[in-house]
C-alpha cells in the first residue's frame, strides 16, 4: 500500500526580475486562507522561510525550527555553553568589554591578567566608613599627647559637628554641613578658630582614609578681621597697678607687670616658674606660635623694678578670682580676654617702631601685628609714661582705687552645708552663702561632704 501524499502548501519558484536579475520567489497559502509571495536574493534564505510557514501551518514548536547560521557544530556548542554563563549578559558586549579590557593593558605594556594581579596587590578601599561620634574619639586618642589646653580646644569644637547627627559618617559631610556649623558664630574671629579645628580634623581623616577630602578646603575665604583690638587708657593701667599693689599686700603685682609690660600670654605666665626670669630676660618655653620651641623676652627697665620690688614666685592661687577684683578696681569700660597682652604689644609697638621685631617678641606673626596693632596709640607722651610706670612711680601718683573689704566669709556648718548641697543644685546653694559655685565644691571636698552626681538634679 503506498504511503500518504506529503502536502506542501508552499513551493519556491525561479523569478527573473526586470533587471535581469535572478531571484527565488516563495508562494502558496495558510491555512487561514491568506496568500503568500516573497521574493528571496539568495535561494538558502527562500528554503529557510519555506520550512517555516510549513512548520506554522503544520503547527509544530518554535524550537525545532532551523535558523541559519555561520556556525559550525562545535563553536554552536561553545555558544550555547557560553549564553548559558553569561547570565542574560550580551555575548557581543562581553567579548567587546574583554578585548577592549586586553587592548588597554597591552597598551601598558603588559597582559590583562598581569594588569589585574597589579591591581589586586595594592588596591585599596577608598574610605572606611565611620561615624562622626566614633572618628572623633579615635582623632582625640591619637592626639593625646598634646596639652591638654590644645586637647580641649579640639574636644570643644568638633563637638559642634556631633550636634546634627552624632551617627553621620564622616565621608557624608559637605561643605554645606561645615557652613551650617561655622555660620553659628557671627565673630570672625571664632569663625576662624572654629573652622581651623574642624579642618585639622578632616586633614586626620582624609589620612586615614575616612574620607576622600577635607570640605573645609573648598570653603569660601573667610574675611580677615581687621578691628582694633581692646587696650587700657593710661589712667586705667595705673589704677589696675595701685590696686594690684594694695591687694592682699601685692601678691599679684608681680605677675600683672609681667602680662602688662612684656606682653605674656595667660596660658604663658600660668606656666612661667621663677627660674625663667633671668637678669635681662624672661624666658618663655614653648610658645604658641613656636610650638615647642623657646623664645626670650627682653625686660624693659620698669618690669625689673616691678619685679625687684615684687619678686615672681609664680602665679598665685586663685588667680581668676584676683583678676576678677583688680578688673573692678580699674573701672575699664571695655575689658576683653588678653587685654593686658594687648596693652602691651600696641605699647611696644609705638616704642620699637619695628612691628616685626615687635612680633617676635611676642610670639606672633606680622600679619597680626598690622591686623590689630597699627596706630592705636598716636601720643608720645602716653607711651613714654607707659614705659615709666615703676612701683615708685605708682606710688607717688597717689591714685584712688576700690577693692573689696577683706571681709572673711563665714561658711555654715558641716552639717549645714550637707542639707544644703542636696537641697538644690550647687549653683543656686552658692548663691545663698554668697560664693561661686566653683568655690562651693572645694568647700564640700575639703570637708568631706559627698556631692550629688551628675544629671541628679535633672532626674529629680
Amino acid at each position: 500500500m503506498a504511503g500518504l501524499k506529503k502536502i506542501e502548501r508552499f513551493r519556491i519558484t525561479v523569478h527573473v526580475n526586470r533587471s535581469g536579475t535572478q531571484s527565488w520567489r516563495v508562494t502558496g497559502t495558510n491555512p487561514d486562507g491568506s496568500r503568500v509571495r516573497q521574493n528571496f536574493k539568495d535561494e538558502i534564505d527562500a528554503i529557510r522561510v519555506r520550512n517555516d510557514l510549513e512548520m506554522d501551518a503544520a503547527g509544530e514548536p518554535e524550537t525545532s525550527r532551523a535558523m541559519r547560521t555561520i556556525l559550525d557544530g562545535r563553536q554552536l556548542a561553545d555558544a550555547e555553553a557560553a549564553t548559558r554563563q553569561a547570565g542574560g549578559l550580551s555575548l557581543t558586549d562581553i567579548v567587546s568589554h574583554y578585548i577592549g579590557l586586553r587592548n588597554r593593558a597591552i597598551a601598558k605594556g603588559t597582559n590583562l591578567d598581569g594588569a589585574i594581579a597589579f591591581a589586586e596587590s595594592r588596591f585599596r578601599p577608598e574610605t572606611m566608613e565611620i561615624s562622626i561620634l566614633n572618628g572623633r574619639a579615635e582623632f582625640l586618642k591619637a592626639k593625646a599627647d598634646l596639652a591638654p589646653k590644645t586637647l580641649t580646644y579640639y574636644e570643644t569644637n568638633l563637638n559642634f559637628l556631633l550636634k546634627p547627627d552624632p551617627n553621620k559618617p564622616v565621608h557624608a559631610f559637605t561643605v554645606t554641613d561645615i557652613e551650617k556649623v561655622i555660620g553659628n558664630y557671627r565673630n570672625a574671629n571664632s569663625r576662624r578658630t572654629l573652622r581651623q579645628a574642624v579642618s585639622v580634623f578632616f586633614n586626620w581623616a582624609v589620612r586615614h582614609h575616612y574620607c576622600l577630602e577635607n570640605p573645609c578646603k573648598r570653603l569660601d575665604r573667610l574675611q580677615k578681621n581687621t578691628t582694633r583690638i581692646g587696650i587700657l587708657t593710661l589712667d586705667e593701667i595705673k589704677r589696675l597697678l595701685t590696686a594690684a599693689i594694695q591687694y592682699q599686700d601685692g601678691v599679684a603685682a608681680a605677675s600683672v607687670a609681667i602680662a602688662l609690660f612684656a606682653g605674656l600670654r595667660p596660658s604663658e605666665l600660668a606656666d612661667l616658674k621663677p627660674a625663667d626670669i633671668r637678669k635681662e630676660s624672661i624666658l618663655i618655653r614653648g610658645g604658641k606660635m613656636r610650638r615647642s620651641g623657646n623664645r626670650v623676652v627682653p625686660l624693659p627697665e620698669n618690669l625689673k623694678a616691678w619685679l625687684v620690688a615684687f619678686p615672681f614666685t609664680g602665679l598665685p592661687g586663685g588667680w581668676d578670682y584676683k583678676m576678677k577684683q583688680l578688673k573692678a578696681a580699674t573701672k575699664a569700660k571695655h575689658w576683653v580676654q588678653d587685654i593686658l597682652r594687648h596693652t602691651s604689644i600696641s605699647h611696644q609697638a609705638e616704642r620699637d617702631n619695628n612691628e616685626g621685631l615687635t612680633a617676635f617678641n611676642n610670639g606672633t606673626s606680622n600679619g597680626m601685628m598690622d591686623r590689630h596693632y597699627r596706630d592705636l596709640i598716636g601720643d608720645a607722651v602716653i607711651i613714654s609714661a607707659y614705659w615709666s610706670l615703676t612701683p615708685a612711680a605708682i606710688r607717688r601718683a597717689g591714685v584712688k582705687v576700690t577693692l573689696p573689704s577683706g571681709v572673711k566669709l563665714k561658711w555654715p556648718s558641716k552639717a549645714a552645708l550637707k542639707k544644703l548641697v542636696w537641697q538644690k543644685p550647687l549653683i543656686h546653694a552658692a548663691k545663698d552663702i554668697g560664693v561661686s559655685d566653683v568655690a562651693l565644691k572645694k568647700r564640700c571636698v575639703k570637708l568631706g561632704i559627698e556631692l550629688p552626681r551628675q544629671g541628679h538634679w535633672v532626674r529629680a
